[in-house]
């Protein structure tokens, strides 16, 4: 018997291992990143929405939820966190829709709330287009006359979109470098630069793009470090750009409607 079959033989269950651990961490991936809530029994119109569907590129049926205002002095689509859907945020896009006096779109990706499919990145962004094109469509608007507003991961999905669709401005919030700078630091014992498929590289993006970008983020932020949100902002092409750091807050307790008058303050900066 050949050393190299020998060897081969002493490698099999660790080969067979390693290939189970891939596996698991692959299968594990799509469940963290996208928890997908499906959400209640929630009624658009009970807080002042229009609840539409349509589909993506790829055939796949999108819910949700449009908040027209007729004097509307902006025109927005809000892009939610991965461990969101509409009836768990819609309500309060409905406050700031008004707060903003914006006519707003909320959706849900795929394999959220009402939303057919399952998430991917690549199927998410697409997701995204689609929602920009229907606002676009319904409001009479180009996309460079929409602000994307995207939270955590809806940042990472608002830039990606922007790719094909240029946006007026971002509003990014608790948002990321990347999403593999994200994993990197909560399981750094993992080859997740190597592994992940999911990657949203918005600072990679962004240095690309030379659009009005206002960033958002909680210095006690303990999921998405204010590291990586300020690698975001100095990758930034943009010529227009602005970081609000809020000292006492974290991942989840940012409360939008508390950074209104900052918002409007940046977008009339940026668009009178």
């Amino acid at each position: 018997m050949s050393t190299f079959y020998r060897l081969s033989i002493a490698l099999l269950p660790m080969s067979l291992l390693l290939a189970c651990l891939l596996c698991l961490l692959l299968f594990l991936e799509t469940r963290l990143v996208y928890p997908a809530p499906q959400g209640g029994n929630a009624v658009a119109n009970d807080f002042g929405a229009d609840e539409c569907f349509f589909a993506a590129e790829d055939g796949t049926r999108l819910h949700a939820w449009f908040f027209e205002r007729p004097d509307a002095e902006r025109a927005l689509v809000f892009f939610h966190g991965n461990g969101e859907c509409i009836e768990t945020c819609g309500p309060r896009v409905g406050k700031l829709a008004e707060a903003l006096n914006a006519s707003v779109l909320i959706f849900d990706y795929r394999g959220y709330g009402k939303s057919d499919g399952n998430p991917g990145e690549r199927g998410v962004v697409q997701d995204g287009v689609a929602a920009v094109d229907w606002f676009c469509e319904r409001t009479g608007k180009n996309s460079d006359e929409v602000v994307f507003l995207g939270y955590s991961i809806g940042g990472g999905v608002a830039i990606q979109v922007a790719k094909q669709r240029p946006p007026q401005a971002f509003v990014i919030v608790a948002s990321f470098s990347s999403l593999v700078d994200v994993a990197a630091d909560l399981l750094p014992w993992l080859p997740v630069r190597v592994l992940m498929e999911n990657r949203y590289e918005s600072e990679k993006t962004l240095a690309t793009l030379d659009i009005p970008l206002q960033q958002i983020h909680g210095a006690r932020d303990r999921l998405v470090p204010l590291r990586l949100a300020e690698r975001l902002f100095a990758a930034a092409a943009a010529s227009q750009k602005q970081l609000t750091v809020v000292p006492d807050k974290g991942h989840n307790d940012l409360d939008l409607r508390e950074f209104v008058p900052t918002i409007k303050a940046f977008l009339d900066k940026i668009a009178p």
